[in-house]
């Protein structure tokens, strides 16, 4: 089976191509094109305003060392950590909205797994997922470059990420 090291490489490469220091043009951050709510939910940013837009006017919390989205590009220990940790927070809220309960089934020919419920939520939430599980694949919302939650689902199939869903 494929590891959870398999899982985060090829998250890695589909959205950076692997690369720690991109910064795509809609505010998308590092290796794993992390967002503010992302790195809120990771410990390593606020936003007291709470409008999540990706323009980084928040404040970073210090965690691993980030003080500034360019400590944090230039960080992979902490950009490693911040995925673990907001993967964990995720696998959460895809339970909270029943998203496991769908585990085993087949959508548009695809098999839902632990790994692709992760991989969708990445791109587009849990709510996002749980729309698309519920609507038996009729609604797969897409991010702004046009790639769709049934794509990751699809894509990141089969891992073994029971380091994340314990």
């Amino acid at each position: 089976m494929k590891t959870l090291s398999d899982f985060l490489n090829a998250l890695a490469n589909f959205e950076s191509g692997g690369k720690y220091k991109a910064f795509n043009k809609y505010g998308y951050a590092g290796k794993y094109q992390m967002g503010e709510m992302a790195l809120v939910d990771a410990g390593y940013y606020v936003k007291p305003n709470r409008k999540y837009n990706n323009d980084w006017t928040g404040k970073f919390t210090g965690k691993d060392n980030v003080h500034s989205i360019q400590d944090f590009l230039n960080n992979p220990y902490a950009q490693e950590n911040a995925q673990l940790i907001y993967k964990r927070k995720q696998w959460k809220y895809l339970k909270a909205v029943g998203a496991h309960n769908y585990i085993g089934k087949t959508i548009n020919g695809i098999v839902i797994t632990p790994s692709g419920l992760l991989a969708g939520a990445h791109l587009k939430g849990a709510g996002s997922v749980i729309k698309y599980l519920k609507s038996n694949g009729q609604i797969a919302e897409k991010d702004g470059f046009g790639t769709s939650v049934e794509t990751y689902i699809k894509n990141f199939a089969g891992f073994d990420v029971t380091r994340l869903t314990k």
